[in-house]
């Protein structure tokens, strides 16, 4: 008689996708994986035109142009940068990304700025969120763009419907 456990069977899914996204042959990925391994504590800033996971400490800022993984062990303080970030550890600052998915293990004390956001069940978000308006390639590349997003969401936060009395 063999006994099966659903957390297991969901582990493995997880990491069958994890796989997927991180895979060396997948075409748009020519520059491979930068892991940093859960018995690692940086302090700085990370940049990275690679897939990029964080298993251990970072004191500091991630920049990638991909996808960007804060792993189970992994924790950031500080802010993180990218098309799509994935946290199953834990962030405390700003996160801006066209997509953000806190995954039931992950823990996100942070701003968010992304268009789309997915919290999976057992997620923590503690902090704000903003709905992002413009890509974060286009931000980069003109400040005065940024500066325009900026007002754009401090507008879109500020007016708030008010309550009748």
């Amino acid at each position: 008689m063999a006994i099966f456990s659903s957390n297991k069977v969901k582990e493995k899914k997880e990491t069958a996708t994890l796989s997927s996204q991180f895979s060396a042959n997948n075409e748009e990925n020519v520059h491979g994986v930068s892991t940093i391994s859960m018995e690692t504590t940086i302090t700085g800033t990370i940049e990275s035109n690679s897939l990029f996971k964080m298993d251990g400490v970072l004191n500091g800022d991630i920049k990638g142009n991909k996808l960007v993984h804060i792993g189970k062990t992994g924790i950031v303080k500080g802010n993180v940068t990218a098309e799509n970030v994935i946290v199953d550890g834990e962030v405390s600052g700003e996160i801006a990304a066209t997509k953000v998915e806190i995954g039931s293990t992950g823990k996100a004390y942070a701003t968010i700025t992304s268009a789309l956001f997915v919290i999976q069940e057992g997620g923590v978000f503690e902090g704000r969120k903003k709905m992002k308006i413009a890509l974060i390639k286009e931000e980069s590349k003109n400040t005065s763009n940024s500066s325009l997003v900026e007002k754009k969401e401090k507008k879109v936060t500020e007016e708030a419907p008010k309550e009748k009395k």
